[in-house]
């Protein structure tokens, strides 16, 4: 057994028999930065890693019938963390076609975001070792150099599976995929920064003269 990691995501490595493969949550970014009050787009995708032999799915071979996955945005917040606003703010991968249930979405404000959708066509799942499941578009707060913390998890905690392969066993997957984690930063404006630096220099010539014409 190894630990390795993986896009920032720690991934736990084994050489039993049979193989699997090893899903988890990723985002497209391990730390998002963004103006005070901007908005960010962040991705997150159900990704593998391991053998083509795997168990209970292969993601590139059975690929993904339905997914589903929770942000948690709020754990130990900062005094003004980056939230996602609205439903309007979730966005389920296009690819996911459903039109015999939809889409669903979840906000508890402050806190998380959801989403769970399928395909139409049964035999026509999502294929590859990156699959993406939705976007989630996050609106900072005003504090530069505030952090929040961003957990990728089980969207309902083990009761409901939404997470399910295609092929011939439309495997559950929820209970094999581990969580992903990045962060969202908040960083100055550029114009700031040149501003800060200009005063900054601008007071110590001012400084220095000073000091030159006291007696």
């Amino acid at each position: 057994m190894k630990l390795t990691m993986h896009a920032g995501v720690l991934v736990l490595l084994g050489s039993s028999t049979p193989a699997h493969a090893d899903l988890f949550f990723e985002f497209d970014q391990a730390n998002y930065e963004v103006l005070p009050g901007q908005t960010v787009d962040v991705r997150v995708l159900l990704s593998q890693v391991g053998p083509i032999d795997a168990d209970p799915a292969d993601l590139t071979v059975d690929g993904l019938f339905s997914g589903g996955v929770r942000v948690f945005f709020n754990i130990t917040p900062p005094s003004d963390p980056a939230v996602v606003a609205s439903l309007d703010d979730i966005t389920p991968n296009r690819a996911f076609d459903d039109t015999l249930l939809g889409e669903e979405l979840f906000l508890d404000p402050g806190q998380s975001a959801a989403l769970i959708d399928s395909i139409d066509d049964i035999f026509a799942p999502l294929t590859g070792t990156n699959i993406l499941l939705g976007t989630f578009r996050f609106t900072a707060g005003d504090v530069v150099g505030e952090v929040t913390n961003l957990r990728a998890d089980d969207v309902v905690g083990g009761t409901f599976t939404e997470n399910v392969s295609g092929g011939a066993d439309f495997a559950a997957l929820d209970d094999f995929i581990a969580p992903g984690f990045a962060t969202i930063t908040v960083v100055p404006a550029p114009g700031a920064c040149v501003l800060a630096c200009l005063g900054g220099l601008t007071l110590g010539a001012r400084r220095r003269r000073l000091s030159r014409e006291r007696p």
